[in-house]
């Protein structure tokens, strides 16, 4: 009996052991599997992080992403490099939450300001306030340098300083923010995605230079209006110019742009120039309705892809001299350089290319007194109705090598 009594024993005991050997084994293999799990779902979590947040964008190995021709054109926020450094002493308002808006010049002593993007405490300008540098004086220069954020309403409005640089980031600039800074003699906007609001270099500058450099955006109404500038100069940009942004701007002597895409609005150059030479080389430009009447403009040459011309566009500029465009579509609207007085020769695409469009609408050249001689060359051309009336007699008119008079063709022209 003992020994039945020691065997059991030792039974219960083996068995016990076993138990335990089985349980701990299975503890082990669940941890692991559990491990394994988390491992996977933290990769899986990893790769679908982008798809989450925008579900409807594939994820792209580096290596599959196709490749894209790069644009010409410059986008916003910009970052351009440079020595400049931010000038301090600015007065700024936290707004609690990271950024802050510049309220003063504070004890800023710097004849040439750079615009600093952060506070001392670290917080990011994103405004310079209404009226914060306000009739600013013993100052030569202001530079708004990588600057992202809005300008407000007449923040630097009668300013005594002479320079406005303008260069990277993508900044607003509101109403009125730089209006009556009458010493202004230079504005350069460079690198930037610009919007420049109504009003907002309105009535600013003494004999001016402004230039746009590899710079996109939009130039709002009256923008520049009654500025003070004798040149204006637009290249590599790409550009919305909207009504009447440089109306009256009486001044101006040169107006180029090259290798732009440009897009205006009715009167946006209206009544502007004092004989000015007007050069538009290597540009795609489209003309709303009266654009450049009115305009004290000597001579006019655009070459390019296009130009598409709305209605009077260059009407009764009195003082244009010659005309000379060359671009692969070339549309002149009705009335496009009526009684332009002055105008004596006029070629539109002397050595055009047999697929070239040319068309010129109803009375586009109508009462140009002087006008001597048209030369249109061989391209797919359209002429429409009385275009020359009411010019000379002895009028040259070539098209495509072959000439005509205003009566011949009073009716319209078509030529392939």
């Amino acid at each position: 009996m003992y020994k039945k009594t020691q065997v059991l024993n030792i039974l219960c005991v083996v068995m016990c052991m076993l138990l335990c050997v089985s349980g701990c084994g299975n503890k082990g293999t669940s941890n692991f599997v559990d491990n394994e799990s988390s491992l996977v779902d933290a990769e899986a979590e990893s790769k679908n992080a982008g798809s989450r947040d925008n579900p409807t964008t594939e994820t792209i190995v580096p290596s599959q992403k196709e490749t894209s021709v790069p644009d010409e054109k410059p986008h916003g926020n910009q970052i351009v490099e440079t020595d400049l450094k931010p000038s301090e002493g600015f007065e700024f308002e936290s707004n609690d939450d990271g950024t802050c808006t510049i309220t003063g010049i504070g004890t800023c002593t710097d004849k040439n300001i750079v615009i600093p993007l952060e506070s001392p405490d670290g917080d990011t300008v994103t405004l310079i306030g209404k009226y914060a540098l306000y009739s600013l004086e013993d100052v030569d220069s202001i530079t708004l340098l990588n600057y992202n954020y809005e300008v407000d309403e007449n923040a630097f409005q009668y300013g005594e300083f002479t320079v406005v640089n303008i260069i990277g980031g993508s900044p607003v600039i509101n109403k009125s923010a730089f209006s009556s800074c009458e010493d202004l003699v230079s504005i350069l906007f460079s690198d930037c995605n610009i919007q420049a609001d109504k009003y907002s270099f309105y009535s600013c500058g003494k004999d001016a230079d402004v230039t746009f450099s590899n710079c996109t955006g939009i130039i709002e109404e009256n923008a520049f209006q009654y500025g003070d500038f004798i040149s204006l100069t637009i290249s590599n940009c790409e550009l919305e110019i909207e009504k009447s942004a440089f109306s009256s701007c009486e001044d101006l002597t040169s107006i180029v742009f090259t290798d732009s895409i440009l897009e205006t609005e009715e009167y946006a150059f209206y009544s502007c120039g004092d004989s000015a030479k007007v050069e538009m080389t290597n540009c795609s430009l489209t003309f709303d309705d009266r654009t450049f009447q009115y305009s004290s403009l000597e001579s006019l040459t655009i070459t390019g892809s296009k130009v598409d011309m709305g209605d009077s566009v260059f009407s009764s500029c009195e003082d244009l001299v010659t005309v000379n465009i060359d671009c692969d579509l070339v549309i002149l609207g009705e009335y496009a350089f009526y009684s332009c007085e002055d105008l004596k020769s006029v070629t539109i695409c002397e050595n055009a290319k047999s697929d070239d469009e040319i068309k010129i609408d109803d009375r586009a050249f109508q009462y140009c007194k002087r006008l001597e001689t048209v030369n249109v060359g061989n391209g797919n051309t359209e002429i429409g109705k009385t275009v020359f009336s009411g010019c000379v007699e002895n009028l040259i008119i070539t098209i495509a090598g072959e000439n005509y008079t205003a009566e011949t063709i009073k009716d319209g022209l078509k030529q392939k």
